[in-house]
């Protein structure tokens, strides 16, 4: 598996793991009737959601770190497109791509609390607004990457020509 398959695939499992401690503190404060804000029931699950995979859709960009993982693990070569690096996507834009994505998550996980049950401060919103629009950046690059690599094969069936 390339490296930078592997940055999405870890950070991923890093994430599903990271779901379940506050997945874990709302149960128990659920239980002992604690009052939480339902913005952290938001976050836990966009935690679990984006960080790492969970097939429902939700109201922001699905990005999912396991599923780009992979997919750049799986993706065929493409020589022609990218000779430097033997067929492989360029990694600056796989980094790129995980950033903005990670970034995003982190951003969103702090600014959308803070923002939700501050006095709406601006400084939250700016950070909500950066965190917003770098997911949906993140999931570009990796399909523009994903669509050099998407080819038919070289020598197809009759009945597909």
């Amino acid at each position: 598996m390339p490296a930078e398959a592997r940055w999405f695939v870890k950070t991923g499992l890093c994430d599903l793991a990271l779901t379940y401690v506050p997945g874990s503190v709302l149960l128990a404060l659920e239980a002992l009737r604690y009052a939480v804000p339902y913005i952290f029931d938001i976050e836990h699950a966009h935690l679990g959601m984006v960080g790492w995979l969970v097939p429902v859709p939700q109201r922001s960009v699905g990005n999912r770190n396991t599923v780009i993982g992979i997919a750049l693990w799986m993706l065929t070569l493409n020589r022609a497109r990218f000779p430097d690096t033997h067929g492989r996507y360029p990694p600056v834009m796989v980094a790129a791509c995980f950033w903005l994505l990670n970034g995003g998550l982190a951003l969103r996980l702090v600014a959308e609390p803070w923002y939700q049950l501050g006095a709406k401060p601006t400084l939250a919103a700016a950070l909500l607004l950066v965190a917003a629009l770098a997911q949906p950046l993140a999931i570009a690059i990796f399909v523009f990457i994903a669509w050099q690599c998407g080819r038919g094969p070289a020598n197809p069936a009759p009945a597909t020509r």
